[in-house]
């Protein structure tokens, strides 16, 4: 790895420590074809893998619709991605500057939602298994690491982060470092292949969401919002789950489009209050359907600002609103935008007023991608600008309405 990825590695998740689920690396000089015949899968499986990826990225045309995975090949992807996880944790097992940074994430796992450690803990609780893997840390065995204990992905996720986090520019070009690196980009690699092969899965799901969700994010929006969750279940599917790989996935894309439309919003939608509504409408409940449509009904009049931007915490909608009849449309409007040009840049206002169909673009909303297109920059920036524009609006209303 040359010095300039190594900087920019370090300096990118440094500044980015809340993304503890992906695995962050820097762009290498080697081809998607070069890193997938560097993974140990069938030659037929592989030469299908690249005949997609050129289909839809290389050559971009339209993305396959019917592209899917046969059992066989998502056994052989799944058993990839167990492997590769498995080296990893043999790899922290065998150094002590690794296995420091495992032990202060396992002393820590009370703190995490998920506290599984091994990929089979063989019904151990949660408090016995963190006892065992502190114990296993601590005794300074390198021999080689069993399957069973090969560490679930969340810790990997947040060891690597650890790692990354904190290690020197001098140490990065230790040997463990650049061999626990290599694993990654394997690990990442996988990950893409996943994506590519599950376009018209996602596709599928995103056009099936709720209309909720649909206020808040485009179309487009939704289908790279999908793919982020297609991710996040690549790195964690086995077929010991009991389930085929579009069903696990499928779990993912719904939850990662629920997380990102229903919190960015200005007035928020609990997912809680979401669900709820989905059982009283599945089971005929009509006090609770008028209850819970009238709590979305309340916030959804703030839909020409609702945001598709991740994690920003906003005023919750669980109560009924205090004012009766809560805000009429148009006037909504009237004020959001004497606050666009009071309190945004020329070039923020035009990127809110973009992205939420507001005039000049009156009901013709745009996603992050066409808005990065029309000022020469990437998505990632768009969404950092959009952001930053969300949270003095929302500051300002929750002023102006407090």
């Amino acid at each position: 790895m040359d010095e300039n990825r190594k900087g920019i590695l370090l300096q990118e998740t440094r500044t980015t420590p809340e993304v503890v689920d992906l695995l962050p690396t820097t762009p290498g000089n080697k081809t998607f074809r070069e890193r997938v015949a560097e993974l140990s899968l069938s030659k037929d499986f592989e030469h299908r893998i690249i005949q997609s990826w050129e289909k839809t990225y290389a050559l971009h045309s339209q993305p396959q619709q019917h592209i899917s995975l046969s059992r066989a090949e998502e056994k052989e992807l799944a058993t990839e991605v167990l492997l590769n996880r498995h080296r990893f944790t043999e790899l922290v097992f065998a150094n002590k500057r690794l296995r420091q940074a495992a032990l202060t994430v396992v002393q820590n796992i009370y703190l995490f939602q998920n506290r599984k450690i091994f990929f089979a803990s063989n019904n151990l609780s949660d408090e016995q298994e963190r006892q065992d893997a502190l114990r296993m840390l601590s005794s300074g065995n390198t021999h080689s690491v069993s399957l069973i204990n090969t560490f679930q992905h969340p810790i990997v996720a947040r060891i690597w982060n650890r790692v990354v986090g904190q290690i020197s520019q001098s140490e990065t070009k230790h040997r463990y470092f650049l061999e626990l690196f290599e694993v990654v980009e394997r690990l990442n690699t996988l990950r893409n292949i996943y994506v590519i092969l599950t376009i018209g899965l996602v596709k599928k799901l995103s056009s099936n969401i709720s209309d909720i969700y649909k206020q808040s994010i485009s179309f487009e929006d939704t289908i790279q919002i999908g793919s982020f969750g297609i991710a996040r279940a690549a790195y964690r599917y086995h077929p010991s789950c009991g389930v085929r790989f579009s069903t696990f996935g499928a779990r993912w894309v719904y939850k990662e489009i629920q997380r990102q439309s229903l919190e960015g919003r200005l007035i928020k939608i609990s997912s809680n209050t979401v669900e709820r509504f989905a059982l009283a409408k599945k089971n005929g409940d009509s006090d609770n359907i008028d209850k819970y449509s009238e709590i979305i009904k309340n916030c959804s009049l703030l839909a020409t600002l609702d945001s598709p931007s991740r994690g920003r915490k906003s005023q919750n909608c669980n109560q009924e609103p205090k004012v009766p009849g809560f805000f009429e449309q148009q006037e909504l409007q009237d004020i959001l935008q004497k606050a666009i040009n009071k309190l945004l840049s020329t070039k923020s206002a035009d990127i809110i007023r973009r992205r939420y169909g507001l005039p000049p673009y009156k009901n013709q909303s745009q996603s992050a991608v066409a808005v990065g297109k029309t000022y020469g920059v990437t998505r990632s920036s768009i969404y950092q600008q959009e952001n930053s524009a969300m949270e003095k609006l929302r500051r300002h209303l929750s002023t102006v309405y407090s």
